[in-house]
């Protein structure tokens, strides 16, 4: 049985220093109050992250230019900021999709 080897790009302290998303609207279903925030304030929120994480390539390579940071990691800056981007991108189609679906729904 072949088994494909897996290459990691990341280094773990790397891994440990990407911020999580948080989609949820800070449900809590353990507790007896619920901490909902709206749909504006999630996607607020995401967007803030998102420029943050996509503002950090520029950021690392201004670095790397200094001496300051290791090529390396301005790649893995750059792969974040581009996975970050597309999936930014497909959230954004499937809302609209949902959007355009509700729309059509006649009452």
């Amino acid at each position: 049985m072949n088994h494909i080897n897996q290459v990691n790009f990341f280094k773990m302290k790397d891994l440990d220093s990407i911020p999580s998303m948080n989609l949820s609207g800070n449900i809590s279903l353990n507790s007896d109050e619920m901490n909902v925030k709206s749909f504006k304030d999630v996607m607020g929120d995401m967007m803030v992250q998102i420029n943050e994480v996509t503002n950090k390539p520029e950021q690392m390579a201004a670095a790397a230019m200094q001496g300051k940071a290791d090529i390396h990691e301005v790649m893995s800056a750059i792969a974040q900021s581009e996975l970050t981007v597309q999936a930014a991108t497909t959230i954004t189609g499937k809302i609209l999709q949902t959007y355009e679906k509700i729309m059509q729904i006649q009452i």
